[in-house]
């Protein structure tokens, strides 16, 4: 895949800088040599890029040896996955934040990328698009981040339901506003300026959310909520599924 032409929009936001890059010592790994070249120029200015690999293993050395606190990468590498590497690498630093780009984005990569404990997936179709920079604000100020593509192939991607009942019958009208939002890939902020409420009663809807669905974070309320049809599906399905 060329992403040539996208490396002018990542300079772009590299000037604008971001605040979690800044406060980050970060790793990136991906077997794209054109996209690790184009992620390495949108760090200039920012904060320390401690790391720059297209194998697993070396990115998980790195990762420990430098103390790195944000992991940039693509589920394809040279040898390894970015999936592995998210779940290994939050296994010796849980509080490490992790952001994965998926290059096929089919319903089982998107769950075991979630099982493994990413804080945001997207597309890599997405790249210079904002999407990376929306996904790190998201993770920055709400903890994690679905894009929109990958909560479209959600939608349709026919999860099994649940054998035990769930309390729908207790959600707010609010609450079900706040969980379209979710599922549409909706940052707190965004969800906000939707629905014309603080960013403050989002947070709370969320977690009364999380609750009642028994769901350990907002990625796993948008699981459940597919899997228990509480959303409409669009008309069209995404091209990936």
């Amino acid at each position: 895949m060329d992403l040539s032409s996208r490396i002018p929009s990542l300079q772009q936001q590299s000037r604008h800088g971001h605040s979690l890059l800044r406060r980050s010592r970060t790793a990136i790994a991906t077997a794209d040599p054109v996209l690790l070249a184009s992620w390495t120029i949108w760090f200039e200015g920012q904060g320390p890029l401690v790391a720059a690999c297209t194998r697993e293993d070396d990115c998980l050395n790195n990762l420990e040896s430098h103390a790195a606190t944000l992991l940039l990468c693509t589920d394809l590498l040279e040898s390894g996955s970015g999936i592995s590497l998210v779940r290994r690498a939050l296994a010796l630093q849980p509080e490490l934040k992790a952001l994965i780009l998926l290059q096929r984005p089919i319903a089982r990569t998107i769950l075991n990328a979630i099982e493994a404990g990413c804080h945001g997936i997207c597309a890599v179709q997405s790249a210079g698009t904002g999407a990376v920079a929306a996904a790190l604000t998201a993770i920055d100020s709400d903890g994690q981040y679905l894009d929109p593509v990958i909560t479209g192939v959600l939608h349709h991607s026919r999860l099994n339901g649940s054998s035990r009942p769930l309390p729908l019958q207790d959600l707010t009208m609010r609450e079900e506003d706040v969980l379209r939002g979710l599922c549409r890939g909706m940052t707190n902020e965004e969800i906000a300026n939707d629905l014309v409420v603080s960013i403050e009663t989002v947070k709370s809807h969320v977690s009364s959310l999380l609750r009642k669905l028994s769901a350990k974070d907002r990625t796993a309320a948008v699981v459940t909520a597919f899997r228990e049809g509480l959303v409409q599906v669009p008309a069209r399905p995404p091209r990936w599924t």
